[in-house]
């Protein structure tokens, strides 16, 4: 494998890894902004 194919290859995978994260934090986020909302 050459280089470039690796550096794709784990790009690739980072980028899915942060969108994941990224997804994840959003969800949370909405929840706890609901949750802030439903005591006022």
């Amino acid at each position: 494998m050459n280089w470039k194919r690796m550096l794709a290859t784990i790009s690739g995978s980072v980028d899915q890894e942060l969108l994941l994260r990224n997804e994840y934090l959003v969800t949370e986020n909405r929840i706890l902004k609901n949750q802030i909302k439903g005591r006022e």
